[in-house]
């Protein structure tokens, strides 16, 4: 059975007959502990002075656009968004590990004539909800350490600077590459061109929008020339009936009153009848005189109607009749009226038989040239795609060149490098307080070793689990 603990029981002070001497060791640790502590404040505050130089970058937003736009070849753009606009990149974080990386502080520390390793590397910051970067540096001396910012911005001016050129030469020539192929296509798209103009009538769209109108021309003076041919035709009818001829016959009187000869034989002709007239109301038909002129008649007839055969294809005398009224006044004017219009009727018939050959022809020209028309039109799209997609890249290749901040954004020295007045450590005030805090800290962590076993009984006790 377990004894219980008497809860009315005096509790005892733990006493041991060793105790006397235990502050002998607490006081050589003690002693230690504050000669450590102190050693090295002193030591702290002995080094050498360290010069702080501090400077910021900033990296102004940016947002801008520009376009080339040649009319009707092509255009080209390009454009700057701010470098914070992308979601999970921040420039800062790049520009800090530049800051940082060995390549930047090689340069900065070869610049100054020192090895790599007397270049303290820089402590960066980046200052929340802003685009500022804030560095600093450190020296031995002021001015050492002002050097050693001027040297590591324009090592890192000069790495960002390496870089962009890198980027255009990288972009520029794969734009190149490309550019060879564009170029390539354009001139393929060229002589096959060339080619079509040169073994086609059809060279351009204007030749099919002339033809056409050429051709609704012509069918327009066709319309007129056969409203005009109905016109005198129904005048020429008209005029036949009121003289009592065809207007055939009146052509054919025309012809014959127009020749010489024709005109000759029938004067003779004419002159002989008259003349066989007079001698037959003077003797008989038997009459050696009127047998004679008879005859004259007779051959003079026979010619007229071999030349008239010869002119106008027909031996009908009447046609002596017309010409006849040709010579008289008043019905003279009637007849060449009636030859005029007749005229005119066969050289509007002419005229439309021209007008169906050039129609027909038109047509038939307009068929081969809707073909031709389509290739041309195809062959001029392909040239001009081919055109505007060499004439984009040449472009973008120029416009690529002044877009140098896109993937490396401006940056900017917003605070130049300062020149320290007094040294940032050893800081004797921060060393002192150090030190008295950590000698505090170390006489009281001894109080608590020399009171431990006290401490515990009387927390044992009150607990009621009795002494050790």
């Amino acid at each position: 059975m377990t004894q219980g603990v008497d809860p009315q029981r005096e509790i005892q002070l733990y006493k041991e007959a060793a105790d006397k001497p235990r502050w002998t060791r607490y006081l050589i640790v003690g002693v230690i502990s504050l000669v450590l502590i102190w050693g090295l404040v002193g030591l702290y505050i002995s080094s050498a002075p360290e010069y702080v130089s501090n400077f910021a970058f900033v990296l102004p937003g940016k947002s801008g656009s520009s376009k080339v736009n040649l009319e009707s070849i092509g255009e080209a753009s390009s454009s700057s968004t701010s470098p914070f606009g992308t979601k999970g990149i921040n420039p800062r974080v790049n520009y800090k590990e530049m800051l940082l990386s060995a390549t930047v502080i090689g340069a900065a520390s070869k610049s100054l004539d020192i090895e790599y390793a007397d270049f303290k590397k820089p402590v960066i910051k980046l200052v929340d909800e802003t685009a500022i970067i804030q560095v600093s540096t450190k020296a031995y001396s002021p001015e050492f350490a002002q050097q050693q910012a001027a040297a590591l911005i324009e090592s890192f001016n000069d790495r960002i600077a390496m870089l962009r050129m890198d980027e255009l030469a990288s972009r520029e020539e794969a734009v190149s590459q490309a550019l060879s192929v564009y170029k390539t296509r354009l001139e393929e798209a060229q002589l096959e061109l060339i080619d079509h103009k040169q073994r086609s009538q059809y060279v351009s769209a204007r030749q099919y929008e002339e033809l056409s109108l050429r051709l609704e021309r012509i069918k327009e003076d066709r319309v007129s020339s056969i409203a005009e041919r109905d016109r005198v035709s129904g005048y020429v009818d008209q005029l036949s009936r009121n003289l009592g001829i065809t207007p055939q016959l009146a052509a054919s009187a025309f012809i014959l009153n127009a020749d010489q000869q024709f005109r000759e034989n029938l004067e003779n002709y004419q002159n002989a009848t008259a003349t066989l007239a007079v001698y037959r109301s003077k003797w008989g038909d038997a009459h050696p005189q009127v047998v004679q002129e008879q005859a004259r008649q007779n051959g003079t007839l026979s010619a007229l109607q071999k030349r008239s055969f010869e002119l106008v294809g027909h031996k009908d005398m009447s046609t002596i009749k017309l010409i006849n009224m040709n010579d008289s006044s008043e019905q003279g004017s009637l007849f060449q009226d009636l030859l005029v219009s007749f005229a005119q009727i066969e050289g509007l018939i002419g005229k439309l038989k021209q007008l169906d050959i050039a129609i027909a022809d038109h047509k038939n020209n307009l068929k081969l040239f809707a073909e031709e028309a389509a290739k041309l039109e195809e062959l001029e799209r392909n040239y001009q795609i081919a055109e505007a997609v060499y004439t984009s890249a040449v472009t973008q290749i120029d416009t690529s060149k002044t877009d140098i901040f896109a993937s490396y954004p401006l940056v900017q020295v917003l605070a130049a490098p300062s020149l320290p007045q007094r040294p940032a450590s050893p800081n004797k005030i921060l060393a002192i307080v150090g030190g008295v805090l950590g000698s505090g800290m170390a006489l009281f962590g001894l109080f608590l070793l020399w009171k431990r076993k006290q401490l515990i009984q009387k927390i044992l006790s009150k607990s009621g689990f009795g002494t050790l």
